[in-house]
């Protein structure tokens, strides 16, 4: 591992921490402006909507039940800053890398990071937004922001990652380091270097890329691993979202 090629490429991640910062300034903006029509608020005041937009739970009104939606997604943004943090930790290189995996795993790293502040910025967007409505419109808090938000957060982990390889190869490229043969094969089985896709592998889970962290990953590369894939998003994403528009309807 040359720790010269590490230091170099590491330099520049810290922008992807603006990301994370701006999760937390869309929470406390939102809190600000609670603090400004708090006294405005009704004495009882709805804590919990059902899929219909309607509330169905009531409380006294005091700061936490005010503001712990914000506190609590203050505190979620602060969470997956300090996960992004250890990141690097949980991905160490190998002791004979070369170069490219070098490159290769800071491309990972980065595309980590990002995604967990982009669901960070969105999931403050999200309880900011909901938050804001239960306190203008409490009789009546829409459904479709939180399902807009689900799918974002989903593209985003997908372009994140995307980007994040991208940048490994034009950087790799630009300094004038190339993968070897071997490494181009391996590259090609990867698609945004968190799913496995060889169709000649009969597995529906296979072990993580090198220098990705430990765990499983879907190989979508054969029809058994592509129709997992299509099981959860009906089953976590499509079937939630059609359940939620028709009670909102």
């Amino acid at each position: 591992m040359d720790s010269k090629v590490e230091t170099k490429i590491t330099s520049g991640r810290g922008i992807f921490w603006l990301i994370h910062f701006a999760a937390l300034l869309v929470s406390l903006s939102c809190f600000a402006y609670g603090t400004t029509i708090y006294d405005s608020l009704p004495e009882t005041i709805p804590t919990h909507w059902g899929a219909g937009g309607s509330p169905d739970e009531w409380e006294a009104k005091s700061f936490g039940t005010v503001f712990f939606p914000l506190m609590m997604g203050g505190g979620l943004s602060v969470l997956l800053a300090l996960i992004a943090a250890v990141v690097p930790a949980m991905v160490p290189p190998e002791t004979d890398s070369s170069d490219w995996e070098l490159y290769r795993r800071e491309g990972t790293i980065r595309g980590t990071v990002a995604a967990l502040g982009w669901t960070s910025f969105l999931i403050a967007v999200l309880i900011g937004t909901l938050t804001v409505a239960g306190w203008r419109t409490p009789d009546h808090v829409p459904a479709g922001p939180a399902l807009v938000m689900v799918a974002l957060i989903l593209g985003c982990l997908v372009l994140c990652y995307a980007a994040g390889a991208r940048w490994a190869r034009r950087t790799a490229e630009r300094d004038g380091v190339r993968p070897t043969a071997e490494e181009q094969e391996e590259e090609k089985r990867w698609v945004g270097g968190i799913l496995y896709n060889d169709p000649n592998d009969p597995h529906v889970l296979v072990p993580k890329r090198s220098g990705s962290g430990t765990g499983l990953t879907v190989n979508v590369g054969n029809r058994a691993g592509r129709t997992a894939v299509v099981v959860f998003l009906v089953v976590f994403v499509v079937l939630p979202a059609g359940f939620g528009v028709f009670q909102a309807l």
